[in-house]
């Protein structure tokens, strides 16, 4: 592992070998303030290599991309996710493809380019906009990379995985100043909402929130924790004070890590990791 000044982070498999990037699936996610790539080796289903970059803001972002040589391989597939940028879910029964510039303008505000996906678990499209910079450079470097939301990836991996959860349960997606809330029972998506928050107090607060508006018990209802948080940190203990079954959602048994990118938390990474199974 590497981290440099600026708490950029870097994990490498010592059997890298860019000469067999046709081997290797490039997953990437950005956000606003964050450019996060992995490697997956598609002979072994093994991830391989890891690095997360610090970004200021979109100009910045987007130096990011064009700089970092490592995008630029040859791979035998690529995809990326935007994580955090302005989205709304919209039911396919009430979505009409021709009015998304109407839904985008109401609901998301002022846009650049705007994207959509079809949640295929849940029968709806996820409606959001990106700055078309960041977009368009990356699609230059790799020209038949896949497109997604990363909420699209979250509520599908976790549908996947969690469908046979009998109880509704919550799923806590915490990023910076940022929390994505999702709630499922069965194979059904209940919730899917965005809040943002400035301290732990916020984050309990907006989670009990949707625990009481769908009259789940917070001494019997499971939340899962996915990004950044730790066990013992202060919003897990926050947390724990008032919820008394939190896990860490887990990835899928059907992917492995090189020994050098066992240390990595697993959880913190999800959707990421999860890309490859949602594209």
């Amino acid at each position: 592992m590497e981290i440099g000044e600026s708490n950029n982070i870097s994990f490498s498999s010592e059997d890298l070998d860019f000469q067999n990037s046709e081997n290797y699936h490039l997953s990437v996610e950005i956000q606003k303030e964050q450019l996060i790539f992995c490697l997956l080796d598609t002979t072994k289903l093994e991830y391989i290599f890891l690095k997360s970059i610090k970004a200021n803001n979109p100009e910045e972002m987007v130096q990011l991309i064009n700089n970092e040589e490592i995008l630029k391989n040859n791979f035998f597939s690529s995809s990326v996710s935007y994580k955090n940028f302005p989205s709304t879910i919209i039911p396919n029964q009430l979505y009409d493809a021709t009015k998304k510039e109407v839904y985008a303008d109401f609901i998301i505000g002022e846009t650049q380019k705007i994207k959509t996906d079809i949640i295929h678990h849940d029968d709806s499209t996820i409606l959001y906009s990106v700055e078309e910079n960041i977009t368009n450079t990356l699609n230059q470097i790799q020209i038949e990379i896949k497109e997604k939301n990363s909420s699209t990836v979250a509520i599908s991996s976790i549908l996947d995985q969690y469908s046979g959860l009998k109880e509704r349960s919550c799923f806590l997606i915490k990023e910076n100043n940022k929390i994505e809330i999702i709630v499922i029972q069965d194979d059904q998506l209940i919730l899917q909402n965005y809040f943002e928050v400035n301290s732990p107090t916020d984050v309990l607060y907006f989670t009990l929130f949707c625990f009481e508006q769908l009259k789940m018990d917070p001494n019997k209802n499971e939340l899962y924790l996915i990004g950044n948080i730790e066990k013992g940190d202060e919003t897990y203990s926050l947390l724990y004070d008032y919820i008394r079954n939190i896990n860490f959602a887990k990835i899928s048994g059907n992917l492995s890590f090189s020994k050098e990118l066992h240390q990595i938390i697993k959880h913190q990474y999800f959707t990421l990791f999860s890309q490859i199974l949602c594209v």
